[in-house]
């Protein structure tokens, strides 16, 4: 996989990114880190749904829109399938 994900889900393994990481944060998750789908499943909502709904909250708070806005995320292999939501 991609150096880009530099974590791995707690919950299932799968490695997620930076973007991915400030969400955990925004969430409070400090001891436990998750994927997208993870995290998405735990708030009853679809990856693409869940990301919509932190973005919103990520966007309005500096402490992580900064990091998530300094992340190049353009070299996501995840953009291509369509699992990836960070050109949105």
């Amino acid at each position: 996989m991609s150096e880009l994900f530099e974590y791995t889900c707690d919950l299932c393994g799968k490695p997620f990114c930076e973007r991915i990481s400030v969400m955990n944060l925004a969430l409070d998750q400090v001891e436990e880190a998750y994927c997208l789908e993870c995290l998405a499943g735990r708030e009853s909502l679809s990856p693409e749904g869940f990301y919509q709904w932190i973005g919103e909250y990520v966007m309005s708070r500096d402490c992580f829109k900064t990091p998530w806005d300094n992340f190049n995320y353009t070299p996501c292999p995840r953009i291509d399938d369509k699992t990836c939501f960070c050109t949105r």
